[in-house]
């Protein structure tokens, strides 16, 4: 389903803030579209949060691909490499574990987070014995897309005209387990 989201049919809440409110002329967003395309891979079941995080980060000059299906993004991992990984949880019994398997075998630094609808202990613990980096409630807003980028795709230089920087030594550092 690369690039076959749909707009979703309703507003749904904690998406209110839009990138134009977002880009002053000289804030973080700016930065972000102006810097070297950052490569993302996004897995999300939902299609109002696919094409929700699609927008926002294609709005911030990131080159996304975009899948609705776990099997559909283990086979987009051979058309990396991705700087960012953001994989949908699925349901209660976290049905993105393979694909974060998978993606663990390609590269063991790839920077993956996991992003739920609601919290689950069982699936949290997976995720991270597994090699994610973070688990985060969504959906998210674009200034904590913005946020997120940030942290894990470290950039290069001052505050103006940066880029983003792919050099895995600056990269968050995963805990031992």
């Amino acid at each position: 389903n690369h690039g076959t989201a749909k707009s979703p049919p309703a507003h749904r809440e904690g998406r209110e803030q839009t990138m134009g409110s977002l880009s002053s002329g000289h804030g973080l967003a700016d930065e972000l579209v102006s810097g070297d395309q950052a490569r993302v891979l996004l897995v999300n079941k939902d299609p109002q949060d696919l094409f929700h995080y699609r927008t926002i980060l294609q709005e911030l000059g990131c080159q996304v691909r975009a899948s609705s299906s776990f099997a559909e993004g283990m086979e987009c991992l051979g058309h990396g490499p991705f700087d960012l990984i953001l994989l949908d949880q699925g349901s209660g019994r976290f049905e993105g574990q393979e694909l974060l398997a998978q993606a663990m075998e390609v590269d063991v630094e790839l920077r993956v987070l996991v992003l739920a609808r609601s919290y689950d202990r069982n699936c949290f613990l997976q995720a991270m014995q597994s090699g994610a980096l973070d688990y985060l409630k969504g959906p998210l807003g674009a200034a904590e897309i913005i946020a997120l980028l940030e942290t894990f795709i470290p950039r290069r230089g001052g505050a103006h005209g940066t880029s983003m920087n792919r050099d895995k030594s600056a990269r968050p550092s995963r805990k031992a387990s």
